[in-house]
């Protein structure tokens, strides 16, 4: 099934069939990121989100360069609302990564005062 954005020329296509592998997809996604998240080096974990930020930029600012008898302005408005939609996946990962360090972080920490407190009691 196919439908038109409004006045702007932009066409999307929905189709259910993918969904069940999307979900797999997401999912699997989401795992990675739990799993690159917990590393002890920081920068793994924002390669998913880097990711999906360039496919999100890279899927929302394409049709700026297709003709269109839609103003140039309308046609932008479409496409960074449909960049902002894009990123609440970006945003998820982020939060799942925020998480982790911030777990990561506060077990370091109970280990450092454990031993500072072992260290205190020789």
């Amino acid at each position: 099934m196919a439908a038109y954005g409004v006045k702007t020329g932009i066409r999307i296509y929905l189709d259910s069939g993918d969904i069940p592998v999307m979900v797999v997809l997401t999912v699997a996604a989401v795992l990675l990121e739990l799993w690159l998240a917990r590393r002890e080096k920081w920068w793994p974990g924002l390669l998913l989100p880097l990711a999906s930020l360039v496919w999100a930029a890279a899927g929302a600012f394409s049709p700026l360069g297709t003709p269109s008898e839609a103003p140039f302005g309308l046609r932008f408005m479409a496409c960074l609302r449909l960049f902002l939609v894009e990123n609440v996946f970006t945003l998820v990962l982020l939060a799942i990564y925020a998480s982790c360090r911030e777990l990561r972080r506060r077990k370091l920490r109970k280990d450092w005062e454990l031993d500072k407190m072992n260290i205190n009691d020789l």
